[in-house]
């Protein structure tokens, strides 16, 4: 992370560091729990990571679709039931390879810049009826610079997504919502009645007004593959545009600049 940074936020980084620093030290004098510790430690460690962007919602949200059209590829297994029951941090590299850390981590290394400055996570179902994937999801969000939820137009906030939200709420997280299959609802009222229903929810719980975002991953993928085909630098055309991918693209890639990533990661 340190390449990326100005002299000014280089400074504020060394800042932080050093009160952790200096905060475990006067833990130690005090004989605190070992586990205190190792959460400061972890805390340092964490500064000197890039921002870590976590994709969360129900198994049948479309988690791994949209992932899938972030990257351009459907480089993530996607279906109807519980596809992921690991987690798969998304790290840039030179060529696309894999290598699995741990029992529940696979870090996949793919050619996509952007993930020079931003590491995404794609986390098993908050509902799968696998409990061991609910654990591992709620140990990795705490670890999160922003949290990116995503639920379903066709079934928006279920309760397990109402009690997951409350859940990061204690974690004080920022939260982004993206509402995937809106190709789904075809009237305009409709829609709008669903975003009504989310932005109230989401304040209900929440407390604020987090930016939400509808999409529709799958027709995002199509206009990108489309685009490949086509040898053009980027999609366009109406499946693009109807999938209102743009937006939510413009702010992860452009709004989230090194100023507020690093603002959000302290």
């Amino acid at each position: 992370m340190q390449r990326l940074l100005s002299r000014e936020h280089d400074q504020l980084l060394r800042q932080e560091r050093s009160l952790l620093d200096d905060l475990r030290v006067q833990l130690a004098r005090l004989n605190a729990p070992d586990t205190d510790l190792d959460l400061l430690k972890q805390s340092t460690a964490q500064l000197d990571e890039l921002f870590l962007l976590v994709i969360v919602g129900e198994f049948n949200a479309g988690k791994s679709a949209f992932l899938n059209a972030l990257l351009g590829s459907r480089l993530l297994p996607e279906g109807v039931t519980p596809t992921t029951a690991h987690v798969h941090l998304l790290r840039y590299g030179d060529e696309y390879h894999h290598q699995q850390t741990t029992d529940d981590l696979i870090v996949i290394y793919l050619p996509v810049d952007w993930l020079m400055e931003v590491n995404l996570v794609d986390t098993p179902g908050t509902n799968a009826v696998i409990q061991r994937h609910q654990q591992i999801t709620e140990h990795f969000v705490p670890r999160s610079d922003l949290v990116l939820f995503v639920t379903s137009a066709d079934h928006p906030f279920s309760e397990s997504e109402r009690v997951f939200l409350e859940r990061i709420r204690q974690w004080g997280k920022k939260i982004v919502i993206v509402v995937n299959k809106i190709d789904l609802i075809e009237d305009g009222r409709d829609r709008k009645q669903i975003l009504d229903f989310v932005r109230d929810n989401a304040r209900s719980l929440l407390g604020i007004d987090p930016q939400i975002f509808p999409v529709s991953a799958r027709l995002a993928m199509q206009a990108k593959q489309a685009a490949k085909l086509g040898d053009l630098p980027a999609p366009t055309g109406p499946i693009w545009q109807a999938s209102l991918f743009a937006p939510m693209e413009e702010y992860l890639l452009s709004t989230l600049d090194q100023g507020e990533r690093l603002r959000l990661k302290l």
